[in-house]
């Protein structure tokens, strides 16, 4: 038997354990969901079978035991969500064509990012600046990635050193995206919108800014401790890079950079001229086109495969809402949040929302679960707002796998790195935002609020 067998037949066992034992009382179609799910994830990490097909077989079955509304098994494909990260593959290709990040930013990296440390804090900075820049954060982790890959090209990175290097393009994006309301545009005011708290981006900043600046220091040099080969190994090959040459700018170039911020600024002022972002990126990828920045063959720039990949993640949550499965899992857990909101209370919120995350998967759909009930067992014993940051931090700073938040599954999916380097941070951030959350957001939150 080889490996790939090997990992099939280990896939099986657990799904077909629940199918004939049904736990926690679960007809049979919820069994059958539970299973589908447990399958996919499997398969997914160990890669017995391709993405694409576990992808398509995984939405078959929650389709055909789930019993989601259609509109609910393939609410990626129909929303805006789906339209942006396509014309956003296909803009950034755009930009990439123009060779003007080769010009403005590889320069900057080659001269700043020189060591492991110095490579990170830039790779956190740029994310940063971009959330000024472009307010999509799908749109923003795509071209970011699209930047620090042509980079990595250059520098002929060897595979085991790239993809943990890519995969912090995403990381530290998803971590920037925490510090401010127009971080996470959508995953942010959806928090807001599910809680019913009044929370503007000032207060947004109080709150979640200063500690997390601190978390993300502790993301960074976690990352350093963990990947430090890979790192050293970047800053060996990076080194020769320090001195060369760099191309001037043409006039074409210059044209480019013009009509290129024109597009930046538009997309990035969206919120004073009331033009979609959508619409914004749409219209400026279609007029690439005649300007001669994109080609009929720069569309295979859009991933056929990773949309197919986000359409069965993204459908996870509602299956699990509808087929009742989330509010089973989430009643047993319910006797175990004490009287008053001490450590064991807080403790608890962790607990039971980090739980619910890894089985959930999607961010949105984990918080739509969690925050009602959780609100409303702590409502007269704790601080809405207090609940609903504690609830927002697990669910963003906790991930094992890829599909446990939307941005890291985007790199995934797009083939820039595998499971591997995920679960392998994953694992060591688990203590790290328990004890974040206990030492440094809580305190801050009591000094604040």
């Amino acid at each position: 038997m080889n490996v790939q067998s090997r990992n099939l037949f280990i896939s099986l066992v657990i799904p077909l354990l629940i199918i004939f034992t049904r736990p926690f009382g679960l007809s049979f179609d919820q069994s059958m969901v539970l299973a589908t799910l447990i399958l996919t994830i499997t398969l997914w990490v160990n890669g017995a079978v391709h993405k694409t097909i576990v992808s398509l077989m995984a939405l078959l079955l929650f389709f055909a035991f789930g019993h989601p509304p259609i509109q609910k098994l393939l609410q990626f494909p129909l929303s805006e969500n789906f339209i942006l990260i396509v014309f956003a593959f296909v803009f950034s290709q755009g930009i990439a064509n123009s060779g003007l990040p080769e010009i403005l930013i590889e320069p900057f990296l080659i001269r700043h990012a020189t060591t492991k440390y110095r490579l990170l804090f830039v790779i956190f900075l740029l994310a940063f600046l971009m959330i000024f820049v472009i307010p999509q954060p799908f749109s923003r982790v795509i071209i970011l990635s699209h930047i620090f890959s042509r980079y990595y090209d250059k520098l002929a990175l060897p595979k085991a050193v790239r993809e943990p290097l890519l995969f912090a393009v995403f990381l530290f994006s998803m971590f920037i995206n925490m510090t401010m309301i127009r971080g996470d545009i959508i995953l942010n005011n959806a928090l807001i919108a599910m809680s019913g708290q009044a929370i503007n981006e000032l207060m947004w900043l109080k709150v979640m800014f200063p500690p997390t600046l601190l978390y993300c220091l502790l993301g960074l040099l976690l990352f350093g401790f963990i990947f430090h080969t890979e790192l050293t190994a970047y800053q060996n090959i990076s080194a020769g890079f320090t001195h060369q040459a760099h191309a001037k700018m043409t006039a074409a170039q210059k044209r480019y950079l013009i009509i290129l911020a024109a597009m930046l600024i538009a997309w990035a002022t969206e919120d004073f001229h009331g033009l979609s972002g959508t619409y914004i990126v749409v219209i400026s990828t279609l007029l690439m086109f005649p300007l001669g920045l994109l080609h009929k063959h720069d569309l295979k720039s859009v991933n056929g495969r990773l949309l197919i990949f986000l359409t069965a993640a993204f459908a996870i949550g509602p299956v699990m809402t509808v087929s009742g499965l989330a509010d089973i899992l989430f009643s047993g857990f319910i006797h175990i949040f004490p009287e008053t909101f001490n450590v064991v209370y807080q403790a608890a919120v962790l607990f039971v929302t980090g739980l619910l995350h890894m089985v959930l998967g999607s961010n949105i759909t984990t918080m739509s679960v969690v925050i009602p009930g959780l609100m409303t067992v702590s409502s007269g014993i704790a601080s809405p707002t207090v609940m609903m940051f504690l609830i927002f931090i697990t669910v963003c700073g906790h991930f094992i796998l890829p599909f446990h938040n939307v941005i890291l599954l985007i790199g995934n999916g797009s083939g820039l790195y595998d499971a591997k380097p995920v679960v392998k941070y994953g694992l060591w951030l688990l203590p790290v935002m328990v004890l974040a959350a206990f030492l440094i957001y809580l305190p801050w939150w009591q000094f604040v609020l």
